[in-house]
């Protein structure tokens, strides 16, 4: 199925805002996360590994031959990619995550993506990057293509869940234009079958579609999201996008702010808030004052729309 370029652009641009929107707020805690204003001054209104980990996974996804997915291909061209990722000036500035580091660094060492991950780290970093994928790929292909990123730094069951529970999630969302609970359900039934890899990503999904039963709620409740730790692992990474995503996603700019202002990881949250709802509403939806200090903003246009020509 074809998705419209203004859902994929709105995707793509809507991981970097909420990325670049939590990033000041990622080791604050308390009232201080609760308070802190956000500048959207150029030059400090910036993007996190989160984003440049995409779009270095988009230029993985476009160097691919074309024909039927082959994970023997896309695995070292992910690697390959992600090996520039770690060696580009950048990087250090973005504050990237030990797992992801470490992850590439091994891969570097052995080209192997099958055995680069380390199976005990299920941290959010193999989600927080998955929209290229959603916006190239579907079915069988898209959840494959899903596991073998997450492997390449990670290989605790929770991560390759998450990753393969986002990547549908959010490909589900670009195709039908809203992200609803039914799309939640899906996964979850999904997670307790093929997708199943032992861990507890359907449980904090759970948790995710429970939260918003509770009416009144003005901040999202991090301990009730397994694995209770604030979106530093996949898991509730996930699920606490999701919930901030449902509960407060008639409006972009109060899901995003929601999902960051917590006791965790902000932007990885945020981010991952921010593609749902960009996928939903489109680049339409985006607060347009947050987009004009964005950085490499026509980048992640190009590639978004290079990815749905790709999947096409």
């Amino acid at each position: 199925m074809s998705i419209p370029l203004d859902r994929a652009r709105g995707a793509f641009l809507g991981l970097a805002l909420g990325d670049a929107w939590g990033q000041p707020l990622e080791f604050l805690q308390g009232e201080a996360v609760r308070t802190t204003p956000i500048s959207l001054e150029p030059g400090v209104f910036r993007w996190t590994d989160d984003t440049h980990m995409s779009l270095y996974l988009a230029e993985a996804v476009l160097s691919l031959p074309p024909g039927p997915f082959d994970e023997r291909v896309f695995g070292p061209a992910v690697g390959e990619h992600w090996l520039r990722w770690l060696h580009d000036p950048m990087m250090p500035s973005t504050a990237p995550g030990n797992a992801c580091l470490r992850g590439v660094r091994k891969f570097e060492a052995s080209r192997d993506w099958r055995s680069s991950g380390d199976p005990g780290t299920d941290g959010c970093g193999a989600v927080m990057r998955i929209v290229p994928l959603a916006l190239a790929l579907e079915g069988a292909e898209l959840t494959r293509a899903a596991q073998v990123q997450a492997m390449l730094t990670h290989g605790h069951p929770n991560a390759v869940e998450a990753a393969v529970a986002a990547c549908h999630l959010l490909r589900w969302t670009l195709e039908q234009g809203r992200f609803h609970v039914e799309l939640v359900q899906r996964a979850i039934t999904q997670l307790r079958g093929t997708w199943a890899r032992g861990g507890v990503v359907a449980e904090a999904l759970l948790a995710a579609i429970d939260f918003t039963s509770r009416p009144g709620q003005r901040w999202l409740d991090e301990p009730s999201i397994p694995t209770g730790d604030g979106g530093w692992r996949s898991a509730s990474a996930l699920g606490l996008a999701v919930a901030s995503a449902l509960y407060w996603g008639s409006d972009y700019a109060t899901a995003v702010d929601k999902a960051a202002r917590i006791n965790g990881d902000s932007d990885s949250v945020a981010c991952l808030c921010g593609m749902l709802l960009g996928a939903a509403g489109g680049a339409d939806a985006l607060p347009a004052p947050w987009l004009a200090p964005l950085p490499e903003r026509e980048r992640i246009i190009r590639l978004a729309d290079g990815l749905v020509a790709w999947g096409s």
